[in-house]
């Protein structure tokens, strides 16, 4: 069996856990490690991993598609698609998630994430390029699988920042989205939407919009092929279980804090 990590790229600075897969790699030969980048990685990254850098686009779902369409994984390998700022507290998840997967499970979260109602057909009135101006939800999904959007449907969710899944799950499910065509990055100068130089897209002042929509489309997908009875977490804890923090936008934070 095959494990393939991948990382998408920002952060860089948790470097215990990146020691921790350093090590995990060289010491197995079924065991790989791969940095799926948005911008240009420090030289720890550089001189220890195989990475490569990617348009900055989608987000981590984003990362993480390209990833998958850069490399060459077995129907069979178990992914671990990860954000880099995760503070891995047992190594011993990997062998809960395999152990979930034989199981019969087909998507393993960290924490659990809040559960959704969600409406495809919702629309976006100012989207992420003018082109999506007045565009619904599904209009963001590739084209090939824009026809699972076709109801609204409650789903729950793993978050982004950690999700385990074999490939040729990964594949039923068109991995993950936008499409290409909503690939951008997001703005940094202060403008009509956003008063100061903080990063946010067309029409918020942050990237909450988007960098929460992306997730649930791969979510919704998850829930319509998969089934929602084969998605399961480590722990019922947003962000938080015995084995993985996971850092919002690199920082623990008080709302919701590490045990």
């Amino acid at each position: 069996m095959k494990i393939q990590f991948i990382l998408a790229g920002w952060h860089f600075d948790q470097i215990p856990t990146y020691d921790g897969l350093k090590e995990l790699s060289n010491n197995n030969e079924s065991i790989n490690v791969f940095w799926s980048c948005h911008r240009e990685p420090t030289d720890y990254i550089k001189n220890n991993f195989n990475y490569k850098v990617f348009f900055n686009g989608g987000e981590e779902c984003g990362a993480y598609d390209q990833a998958i369409d850069y490399l060459n994984l077995d129907d069979n390998t178990v992914c671990f698609f990860l954000h880099d700022d995760l503070i891995v507290k047992n190594w011993e998840f990997i062998y809960m998630c395999i152990d979930r997967l034989n199981k019969g499970y087909k998507v393993v979260g960290n924490g659990r994430d809040y559960n959704d109602n969600f409406d495809p057909f919702k629309t976006t009135k100012i989207g992420i390029k003018e082109k999506f101006d007045g565009a619904t939800f599904r209009d963001y999904v590739k084209e090939e699988n824009q026809y699972l959007f076709d109801s609204v449907l409650p789903i729950v969710k793993v978050r982004p920042s950690f999700i385990c899944m074999k490939y040729s799950d990964v594949k039923s499910i068109g991995g993950f989205e936008p499409s290409k065509e909503a690939y951008t990055p997001p703005l940094t100068t202060a403008d009509e939407w956003c008063p100061t130089d903080e990063p946010h897209y067309r029409g918020t002042k942050g990237i909450g919009s988007f960098g929460n929509l992306f997730p649930a489309l791969v979510c919704y997908k998850m829930n319509k092929v998969l089934g929602t009875q084969n998605i399961t977490w480590l722990s019922n804890s947003y962000v938080d279980s015995e084995f993985i923090y996971e850092c919002q936008r690199g920082n623990i934070t008080d709302v919701h804090p590490m045990s």
